[in-house]
């Protein structure tokens, strides 16, 4: 019996660094994917002021579904400008950025400060998913904040 218990230490013992060095490379790939989608997230919010359709449709998943500041079902051509559209989309500047990873998805939530104040800010929330060894915007939801008093 004592064998076995010792065994069973020893085993345990040796596969105890190898459990922390995967903890820690999960901890490290979470860190990179977060910020890979805070910048996507910039990069989405520059690109909409822009009116840049190139830049959207890459960031912007075929499938994407959301709900606007209005609480209206949005999709994809809904969001992105038309042809000659004139700039300026949301105009924000994303503030309070926050990321979370779940595999292969990644959730960015945030404060989008209005450029024109009596418009009032937003909160937001944006889904991202890993295909084909990029990151996409595959729904998202928009929120006024109370105008302050």
């Amino acid at each position: 019996m004592r064998k076995v218990f010792f065994l069973a230490i020893v085993l345990i013992a040796a596969a105890t660094p190898t459990l922390t060095q995967t903890s820690a490379k999960a901890t490290n790939q979470n860190a990179d994917v977060e910020q890979a989608v805070i910048k996507l997230t910039h990069e989405w919010i520059a690109a909409d002021e822009r009116a840049d359709r190139a830049a959207l449709n890459r960031i912007i998943a075929d499938d994407f579904m959301g709900t606007g500041p209005t609480g209206r079902i949005v999709f994809k051509e809904d969001v992105i400008p038309r042809e000659g559209s004139p700039r300026g989309g949301l105009s924000i500047t994303a503030q309070e950025l926050k990321a979370r990873v779940f595999g292969d998805s990644a959730l960015v939530t945030g404060r989008g400060v209005r450029k024109t104040p009596e418009q009032g800010d937003l909160r937001f929330t944006l889904l991202f998913v890993k295909r084909q060894d990029r990151w996409q915007m595959v729904g998202g939801h928009l929120s006024r904040m109370p105008l302050a008093q």
